[in-house]
């Protein structure tokens, strides 16, 4: 166990519906005030962060966080904090099955990101 799951024992979850928030923090006994992450492929970071580039690495393991654009908003509102930012996981091929995960379920949905949180103890 550690600080951030990265796919090795997460929970995903459509990021579409901010409702399913309450859900996960029923289930998984967390408070409102833990909001959720993103996890999108690194082909469309920069499309859902301000700010994003291909060098901050940092971002591969949910320790950043960045502005968020209107249509990642839109689309992702679950992933989205109240001041508009969200401290994402980018993956890339490096991420295998994870990321292969990930590419196919925004090809099947058109949905930029899922909801991504573990199943550490919370509280």
């Amino acid at each position: 166990f550690g600080p951030r799951a990265l796919g090795h024992r997460s929970l995903l979850a459509e990021a579409k519906d901010r409702s399913i928030n309450d859900r996960l923090n029923a289930r998984l006994g967390r408070t409102e005030f833990m909001p959720f992450a993103p996890v999108t492929t690194q082909e469309l970071a920069r499309y859902c962060f301000k700010s994003w580039e291909d060098a901050h690495i940092a971002s591969r393991f949910m320790t950043m966080c960045y502005d968020t654009t209107e249509e990642f908003q839109e689309k992702c509102p679950a992933v989205v904090h109240v001041d508009g930012t969200a401290r994402p996981q980018i993956v890339d091929e490096r991420d295998d099955l994870y990321h292969q995960v990930v590419q196919s379920y925004i090809c099947r949905t058109g949905l930029p990101a899922l909801v991504n949180t573990s199943f550490n103890a919370h509280g």
